[in-house]
């Protein structure tokens, strides 16, 4: 049986989810209406979370079909012709601080946790938490995957950003970091590669990996949203354990992605060998 592979235009949809009837609500309209509905019946029959993990596992499967093309169309028309990782300080309407405030937080608060010297970030876009780390006196390197690297890094890191990918990281053992840091990246790795990711996270040789995985936010860039303990999982393979009594600090300030006390979206401690 041969396994058609979606075209996904999400564009296009976009637009079609905005046609409007004057006669009626809009197709938006309808849709958030049943959505709406939808959550409440099942949230009444105590099944709303398992609804939402069924939902992020066949959200799974189907971006674990798309093509190189179909992903490389994702990442060129939603996070850059959008500005969804330019250098860009923040969306228009964003729920967020300015990219440049995140990842000074981030960065203050991962070092709270643990004291480094010199870490590498990975999926790092314009180098923003690079620059963050340097800033604080961590000897700090990133690469990105995306074609248009040249473009969207900042100047003042560009020697220290490598063009690069979760499943072909170009660091290595050598190098000798105290950690390996990654922010909303793990998730955007396709299912099928995952195994080969984490190989290379392993082959850098760090006693610590620190990453904010998103579990359940359903987007076309998001590949894989699983379990933080279908990570644990991954990891043990790679000796790797996760540190549940460190937590970076909560902010005071609701708008810092990643610190606001969202318990689903928080930095998350790995030590190796322990």
């Amino acid at each position: 049986m041969t396994v058609q592979r979606p075209d996904f235009d999400w564009q296009a949809r976009r637009a079609v989810a905005s046609d409007s009837d004057d006669s009626g609500p809009s197709r938006k309209q309808m849709h958030s209406l049943v959505k709406t509905s939808a959550r409440t019946i099942l949230d009444s029959l105590g099944m709303l979370n398992f609804a939402r993990r069924c939902a992020c596992e066949l959200h799974t499967l189907r971006q674990n079909l798309l093509t190189p093309e179909q992903i490389s169309k994702i990442y060129g028309e939603l996070y850059h012709a959008n500005k969804y990782r330019t250098t860009e300080p923040s969306a228009p309407g964003s729920d967020w601080e300015p990219d440049e405030i995140l990842k000074r937080e981030h960065a203050s608060a991962i070092l709270q946790v643990l004291s480094l010297k010199r870490v590498l970030i990975g999926g790092c876009s314009s180098g923003m938490a690079v620059l963050a780390f340097r800033r604080l006196g961590v000897d700090a390197f990133g690469f990105e995957i995306s074609p248009d690297l040249d473009r969207i890094v900042l100047t003042d890191v560009r020697p220290y950003v490598r063009h690069g990918s979760m499943t072909a990281i170009p660091f290595g053992a050598e190098d000798r970091f105290d950690a390996f840091i990654t922010t909303d990246v793990l998730e955007h790795v396709q299912l099928k590669h995952v195994n080969k990711m984490m190989a290379e996270m392993s082959r850098l040789g760090t006693p610590w990996m620190i990453h904010l995985i998103n579990h359940d936010a359903i987007k076309p860039d998001h590949a894989t949203l699983k379990p933080l303990r279908w990570w644990e999982c991954k990891f043990g393979k790679y000796e790797f354990k996760l540190r549940t009594d460190l937590r970076a600090p909560v902010s005071t300030n609701p708008r810092i992605y990643g610190l606001n006390g969202q318990p689903d979206h928080i930095y998350t401690f790995w030590q190796r060998g322990v």
